[in-house]
C-alpha cells in the first residue's frame, strides 16, 4: 500500500468518526476512543463478556456493543457511553459498517478470520485472542505488531489488553504505526 493510499484511509476514518460523533456523541471530543465490541454468542466467552462490560464502564471511551441479544437493564442505565446494536437477521449491517469505519479499535472474542479481515480492512486495531495467526501483539519498543492480544479467556487478561490499547491510542505516532502494520498484513 502506498503512502497516499494509507493517508486516504486515515482521512476517511477521521471524517467518518467526526460525522458519527457529531450525530451520536455531540458533547464528545473526537479524540475520545471508539471501541466496537463484538459480543460472543455462546459458551464461556459469554460469561467473560458480561464481567468485562462492568469494567468497561471505567474506561473513558465510547463503546458500541454489537450483539445478538439486548443488554441487561443494569448495564443500560448507568453506562451512558455504551451504544447497543442488535445484529439479528442482518437488519443493522449498514449501521455496523458505519461504526466500523469510525472505530479506533474492536474487541473480538471469537477467531473468525473473515470477520477479522473485514475489521482490519477498515483500519481498526483489533483486540483479540493471541491464538489467531492474523494478530501480532503490539510491541512498542520494537514498533512491531498489528493488534493487542490476550492469552486466556478471562476478563482481567482482556481488560489488560484493552487498557494497553487505550493508552497507546493516546500517542498518534504509535497508533498510526499499528494501523500501518494492519495494512502490511491485510
Amino acid at each position: 500500500m502506498s503512502k497516499s493510499e494509507y493517508k486516504k484511509i486515515l482521512a476517511a476514518k477521521k471524517d467518518a468518526k467526526e460525522a458519527l460523533y457529531k450525530e451520536s456523541y455531540p458533547d464528545s471530543n473526537t479524540k475520545t476512543p471508539l471501541l466496537i465490541l463484538f459480543a460472543p454468542s455462546t459458551g464461556k466467552e459469554k460469561s467473560v463478556y458480561h464481567e468485562l462490560l462492568e469494567g468497561l464502564k471505567v474506561l473513558p471511551m465510547h463503546v458500541i456493543v454489537v450483539a445478538d441479544d439486548e443488554p441487561a437493564d443494569a448495564l443500560k442505565k448507568p453506562a451512558g457511553h455504551f451504544t447497543w446494536v442488535n445484529t439479528e437477521s442482518g437488519r443493522n449491517d449498514e449501521k455496523v459498517l458505519k461504526y466500523l469505519q469510525a472505530a479506533d479499535m474492536a474487541l473480538v472474542f471469537e477467531e473468525d478470520h473473515e470477520m477479522l479481515r473485514h475489521i482490519m480492512d477498515e483500519g481498526v486495531v483489533v483486540i483479540g485472542n493471541d491464538i489467531s495467526p492474523m494478530l501480532e501483539n503490539y510491541q512498542p519498543n520494537e514498533e512491531t505488531g498489528n493488534a493487542f492480544t490476550y492469552g486466556s479467556m478471562n476478563p482481567w487478561e482482556i481488560f489488560r489488553a484493552l487498557v494497553r490499547a487505550y493508552e497507546t491510542n493516546r500517542f498518534p505516532y504509535d497508533w498510526e504505526h499499528i494501523i500501518r502494520g494492519i495494512f502490511k498484513n491485510v
